[in-house]
């Protein structure tokens, strides 16, 4: 299965452009994803696609994370060419923290609305699909039954522990121990119990506002360096871990809640942040290798993350990790913008529909 050249070019007058969207869930997360409208990117590389994107075309994602066509708590999808031979397709992942490397619950909307747009056999026997992202190669496990995608189970990009413990003053919360993990991008991690926060518990708002404290404390020139990918963004997501909790019959459940900037506690645990969550554990020697925990968000969705061993990231040592879950589609829609709902980046907006028309197809 590879993507084909192009995606549909948009037909109509140059000031609106039509984009084919199918919406998916998975996790409870909603992940928005281009199905046709766009052609190719310039760049070689996945990563010079999402560059190009992020830096000449950033209108296409601010338009769909606010009003009127999305809001802060939807991310948006891109099917573009892979540049790894190894590759099925690429994927670019968008949402209001910017440009994701990664996240497991696009990638398995983005999966499912391959196959609700029948661009993926959806046969009865598993199949294997490699994605192609900014973050790296990532394989996922699908199994699908009456011609739709039930399960995706994914092995991540490695994760790991970027930096030791470190203690930092936030208003009204006092000294707050945290750390910042990899698990696909950049997250601060703190342990709910070490600031008297549970977030089975604890009520949406007040998850909010420590949260929003604390990305307020941050020094914006903390960041991870990343031995493969150099120097990533500041941080804009917090991973708030409960106690971990452990039943004969569902095994080790975490529960964990993930805070996107601006204001967003995620509906669902993350891909991203149950590998970052693994992790932590792992280093912390609080979890041995072929251990599967059930992470569950404020709002009772649920991925199933296992521990499959340890990882070399160039110099660091990291975990390897497969997240399993369960997407969903949830509607099929054209999207029309107006070119004068874009502000600095119209030229570079109009780049993405100007090449001939193709079907990208994955297969």
């Amino acid at each position: 299965m590879r993507s084909e050249a192009r995606m549909a070019r948009s037909e109509g007058p140059a000031s609106r452009i039509s984009l084919d969207v199918v919406e998916a869930q998975a996790g409870g997360d909603v992940g928005r994803v281009i199905m046709d409208g766009v052609t190719d990117l310039p760049g070689s590389t996945v990563v010079g696609r999402a560059e190009f994107l992020q830096h000449e075309a950033d209108g296409l994602r601010r338009c769909f994370v606010s009003p009127p066509h999305g809001t802060p708590s939807h991310c948006l999808n891109l099917i573009v060419p892979p540049s790894d031979a190894r590759a099925d397709a690429g994927l670019i992942i968008m949402g209001p923290m910017g440009y994701p490397g990664f996240s497991g619950s696009n990638a398995m909307c983005a999966v499912a609305a391959l196959a609700e747009a029948e661009r993926l056999p959806t046969t009865e026997a598993e199949q294997r699909l490699v994605l192609e992202t900014p973050a790296g190669l990532s394989t996922l496990d699908i199994g699908c039954r009456n011609a739709r995608v039930e399960t995706v189970t994914y092995e991540a990009v490695p994760g790991f522990v970027a930096t030791g413990e470190h203690r930092l003053e936030v208003e009204g919360w006092g000294s707050v121990p945290l750390e910042l993990v990899y698990g696909g991008t950049s997250y601060v991690m703190v342990r709910g119990a070490e600031i008297g926060i549970d977030p089975a518990t604890a009520s949406v708002e007040a998850l909010q506002r420590f949260c929003a404290a604390l990305l307020a404390s941050l020094d914006p020139a903390w960041c991870i360096h990343h031995p493969l990918l150099g120097d990533l963004p500041p941080p804009s997501m917090i991973l708030l871990a409960g106690a971990p909790e452990r039943s004969p019959i569902k095994g080790m459940s975490v529960p964990l809640a993930v805070y996107m900037h601006p204001g967003v506690i995620c509906r669902g645990p993350t891909g991203t942040g149950t590998t970052a969550l693994l992790a932590h554990l792992m280093k912390r020697g609080e979890l041995p290798p072929g251990t599967t925990v059930r992470t569950v968000s404020p709002f009772g969705n649920v991925f199933e993350g296992t521990l499959l061993g340890s990882a070399r990231i160039g110099d660091v040592t990291g975990v390897r990790t497969s997240i399993r879950g369960h997407p969903r589609v949830l509607a099929r829609s054209q999207v029309f913008l107006d070119e004068e709902a874009l502000s600095c980046d119209v030229q570079g907006f109009r780049r993405l529909f100007e090449a001939p028309p193709g079907d990208g197809r994955v297969g």
